[in-house]
């Protein structure tokens, strides 16, 4: 069984876990937001290779299950949860590096074999280190909250990554106002310095040796197959995987190209499109915090109303995007940028909390990794649908413009069709019994933010 968390919500703590983000958003605007800009402005590559090499990670994304699994029942060193973190973040920091050597490779031949094998190669380390600590990590959270506070204790580290992910994007803007291959090394470094040092900080001493013992491990330990089958037996799993994997690549169709979209349609340069970050990010921080404080007082299985409005205020600035594009009016794209954020912090706060409502506390590490897996397998198809119909509009019409609005109206019919699956999900039913249902046991023998 889990062992019991003390019942007061201790903030500072959550506070010290929750600047693991910090050091999450450093590396992954590299790989999201810098690198991709680079190549598909700046180098003049097809956005859907590029599009392509950003989801490759995500498709190892069942790692996340597995890494969830292996930490609730093969404690390491007497640790259920760190070593499994330490043992993603480091490949995931180790393989940085490549990315200002790919650039340079891709400068000089954008068919360069070798260019293309070491990107691959750089993403799929980092993907798999993602993978392998991002549902760990999440469960380490769930273990340091009490019950009824787990969903604030989501919210409360998660504000940090929303709040870094504009200072990062500040941060790097300034650094490298226009592409420059030295520049983008000195980049690379300082993001890995940033990102070790609040890795470290942040889990440090969170876990004891020895403090995860066999009374403390789950009483029925069944095959992780038969886990699984067991999990995806329940109709509420699966209309709940549907609504995060439908919100995904929603919400994550403009990852790889919306800096890009300004380049392209307003000529912006790579410092100022670098900036889209904090502009949305500070929308989401808002409104984020906003929402937490107005419904602390509602049980994570209560956040139906708030997901459902998040998805609704999400949708519309996409819409009002794919306008921005056809009409190039450019001075509604902050304002557009911001009320993004704001809708998609409230969707956060909500998502985050039905997300902990639908985890099971035998199975947490196990649960919280197949909601890994709706999330980043399809944000990844998300990311590649995004730059497959830019470059197919683009074919199609010749117009820049309409292909970014393409992919931005599509977004918008996405997080709407959301609001359908959040209501099948029957999270509220999930939660009081406790994620358990009535199985046959011929079943059972025979089932995912940021």
């Amino acid at each position: 069984m889990d062992k019991q968390p003390a019942q007061r919500l201790s903030i500072l703590r959550m506070m010290k876990i929750g600047t693991f983000h910090i050091g999450s958003s450093f590396v992954d605007l590299l790989t999201s937001g810098v690198l991709n800009r680079v190549l598909i402005s700046d180098l003049n590559i097809w956005a859907t290779p590029v599009a392509l090499l950003s989801a490759l990670r995500y498709l190892l994304a069942p790692l996340s299950i597995w890494a969830g699994y292996r930490s609730d029942t093969h404690p390491i060193f007497g640790m259920r949860r760190l070593p499994y973190i330490w043992l993603g973040r480091l490949p995931m920091v180790i393989s940085l590096p490549l990315l200002p050597i790919v650039t340079v490779m891709l400068a000089a031949n954008p068919t360069s074999l070798l260019g293309w094998v070491l990107a691959t190669m750089a993403f799929l380390i980092y993907g798999v280190g993602t993978l392998i600590s991002g549902s760990t990590y999440l469960a380490l959270v769930r273990d340091s909250a009490p019950p009824a506070k787990r969903g604030m204790a989501l919210n409360i580290v998660q504000i940090f990554l929303i709040l870094s992910f504009p200072i990062a994007g500040i941060v790097y803007g300034r650094m490298m106002p226009t592409y420059d291959p030295a520049t983008f090394w000195r980049m690379v470094l300082t993001g890995m310095a940033i990102a070790t040092v609040f890795f470290v900080f942040s889990i440090f001493g969170e876990e004891r040796p020895g403090q995860a013992t066999t009374a403390d491990e789950p009483q029925e330990q069944l095959p992780f197959t038969t886990l699984l089958r067991e999990m995806w037996a329940d109709r509420r799993t699966r209309m709940f995987f549907l609504f995060l994997s439908i919100g995904a690549i929603s919400a994550f169709a403009q990852d790889a190209v919306l800096e890009p979209f300004g380049g392209d349609v307003f000529g912006m340069d790579v410092g100022e499109t670098t900036r889209f970050n904090a502009y949305w990010g500070l929308g989401i921080l808002v409104s984020l915090i906003s929402t937490v404080v107005i419904t602390r007082k509602r049980m994570a299985h209560e956040q139906g109303g708030t997901t459902i409005l998040g998805l609704i205020l999400t949708a519309v600035p996409f819409a009002l995007l794919a306008f921005v594009s056809i009409t190039a009016m450019q001075s509604l794209l902050i304002p557009v940028l911001v009320l993004f954020g704001l809708g998609y912090g409230i969707y956060t706060v909500g998502a985050l909390s039905l997300l902990m409502a639908m985890t099971s506390d035998r199975r947490a590490g196990a649960y919280l990794g197949l909601w890994s897996v709706a999330q980043l397998v399809f944000r990844g198809v998300g990311i590649f649908l995004g730059g497959a119909v830019r470059d197919l509009v683009l074919l199609a019409s010749g117009s820049a413009s309409l292909a970014y609005a393409s992919v931005f109206f599509l977004e918008a019919v996405g997080m709407l069709a959301c609001v359908a699956l959040v209501l099948k999900a029957d999270v509220p039913g999930f939660a009081r019994s406790g994620g358990s249902r009535a199985t046959p046991a011929a079943s059972l023998a025979a089932t995912a933010d940021m």
